[in-house]
């Protein structure tokens, strides 16, 4: 039977999370010049922040002005205001979060990403994994991050890992902390997918917010579209469809589309476990999300490499 380190296992769980993180401060980053583009204020943002945190597994979103200043965020302080924070280049002043000062200097064409492993915070010293990236409008930094709780440390032997500890702890499977090596990729894939689906969620809820944006900016189709090409250009996502009431449809290109569902009343989310797509036999992995407030059916699609942990093709071979 085939084993894999636990190490390998935790390079495969910080990788997927970098790619869905980016994702989703991509889509935040279009979402923000939708937004102002609209001529819409902070507090209305801050309330569009607020509530996609509250509906999907994301905790945090940070963006910035041109000199690194967060002037939009759903962090709040002690006293319920928004949490006041600075981006520096200086490492030692800022041990975990100068590494993002960079994507300032970055031009708006240009798409860089900075993905950080979970780490410990200047703020408060918790652990948080953070992936930032530049802006798409102006000179800017949108980051978006995820708390990790530490549950009970595993053996002083085993490998140890924030996310590895936090994560397959939620998913009640500590015991595979318990060794350098596990045999139990049969636990270990659906603990995956379903943290896929639960990322892919979020994404899905900025987008609708992404489309209400670019309406209220006066964007036509096509633009909403080409941004939505680029979306999927920058990063892992393979395929965007918003049908929104009406029947107006924004895409990223062609696809295997939807499942037919037309626009609806209520927030809903359907997840697709990881399938063939009927045109062309790649993996896919689906998620579709119907906005509360927008009737719209968000679907966003990932491709699923055959060498991935949460392939269901994944071949058996040598130890990782």
């Amino acid at each position: 039977m085939r084993t894999i380190s636990l190490a390998a296992v935790a390079r495969a769980l910080d990788t997927m999370l970098d790619g869905q993180m980016t994702a989703q401060a991509r889509i935040a980053a279009h979402l923000v010049a939708a937004e102002e583009a609209a001529g819409h204020d902070a507090v209305r943002f801050i309330e569009v922040l607020d509530a996609v945190a509250a509906d999907t597994v994301l905790d945090e979103v940070w963006i910035t002005d041109e000199r690194g200043v967060v002037y939009l965020t759903n962090v709040r302080d002690d006293s319920g205001a928004p949490m006041p924070f600075e981006f520096y280049p200086d490492p030692a002043l800022q041990p975990q979060a100068w590494e993002f000062h960079a994507l300032l200097s970055l031009p708006v064409d240009a798409d860089g990403v900075v993905a950080q492993a979970a780490q410990v915070r200047e703020i408060d010293n918790e652990v948080y994994k953070y992936v930032g990236v530049s802006g798409v409008d102006r000179r800017r930094i949108v980051q978006v991050g995820n708390a990790l709780a530490f549950e009970e440390q595993a053996p002083s032997d085993a490998y140890t890992s924030p996310v590895m500890t936090a994560v397959l702890a939620a998913f009640g499977e500590p015991d595979l902390l318990s060794a350098a090596h596990t045999d139990k990729l049969a636990e270990i894939r659906p603990v995956f997918e379903a943290i896929l689906g639960r990322q892919l969620v979020v994404q899905a809820t900025l987008l609708d917010a992404f489309a209400t944006g670019a309406e209220a900016a006066g964007w036509s189709p096509d633009e909403v579209d080409s941004r939505l090409r680029r979306i999927v250009r920058s990063t892992p996502t393979g395929e965007i469809r918003v049908l929104a009431p009406g029947g107006a449809t924004y895409s990223s290109g062609p696809g295997d589309g939807g499942d037919g569902r037309s626009a609806a009343e209520g927030r809903s989310v359907t997840e697709h476990p990881i399938a063939p797509r009927a045109s062309d036999g790649a993996l896919y992995k689906y998620v579709e999300a119907v906005g509360a407030g927008s009737g719209r059916v968000v679907r966003v699609g990932l491709p699923i490499d055959d060498g991935s942990l949460v392939s269901p093709r994944f071949a058996a071979g040598a130890a990782g």
